[in-house]
């Protein structure tokens, strides 16, 4: 049998990333079925992953993300399903950051090539 994995946002360690930081809270590599990560960004440039899902739950800010060519407004409370392979991008509102989890699936290593953003 497995064990739980109960883990904790502020005993996470803080990466930075290039338009904010990231708490890896639960990554692959772990038997979970998914990656939770809490993302604090202003921007997020189009990328793509080419085979791991991801939802996004935004907890704070207000903002756009643009899925494919449609972009639809952010704001707290709202759920964004992502399909692997489809471009996406982030842009908060002006004085604005934007704070979210990602739920990624399946758990996979971050550094793993289909869960790895690439730009398009």
């Amino acid at each position: 049998m497995r064990e739980p994995i109960v883990r904790y946002e502020d005993e996470t360690a803080e990466i930075p990333c290039p338009y904010g930081n990231v708490r890896r809270i639960v990554t692959g590599g772990e038997w979970a079925v998914a990656n939770v990560h809490v993302v604090r960004i202003t921007r997020g440039g189009r990328h793509l992953h080419t085979e791991y899902d991801e939802t996004y739950y935004v907890l704070a800010g207000t903002g756009t993300i643009t899925l494919g060519e449609a972009t639809h407004p952010l704001r707290p409370g709202a759920v964004v399903t992502i399909p692997a392979g489809l471009p996406h991008a982030l842009l908060a509102d002006e004085g604005e950051t934007l704070e979210f989890v990602i739920f990624g699936t399946p758990g996979m290593p971050i550094g793993d090539e289909r869960a790895r953003p690439r730009g398009v």
